[in-house]
């Protein structure tokens, strides 16, 4: 856990608490609450991020293809020129 400092002008603060209060909740659960709703709303904008990259790769690997610049092997046959690799690299000869 965290803990996080700030401030913030009188007027502000008091009308804050005021507002937390018809909630019946403290200031300090409102603003963690808010913080966890930034904190959810940044881990969906970085999926969104991350997707859209993913996206991205997966139509050039296909575009590749479709121009004969690359092939599409097997799971076993990737996994096998993979156990390969490793073991060129375990000796030093990779």
């Amino acid at each position: 856990m965290s803990t996080i400092h700030f401030r913030i002008d009188d007027d502000i603060k008091r009308l804050a608490m005021q507002a937390a209060e018809r909630q019946k909740k403290t200031l300090t659960e409102v603003m963690r609450q808010r913080a966890e709703e930034l904190a959810a709303e940044e881990r969906q904008f970085q999926d969104g991020q991350h997707d859209a990259w993913l996206e991205q790769q997966i139509t050039a690997a296909f575009s590749r293809y479709d121009a004969g610049e690359s092939e599409f092997i097997s799971n076993d046959e990737m996994n096998a020129r993979m156990e390969e690799l490793k073991a060129q690299a375990a000796r030093g000869t990779l």
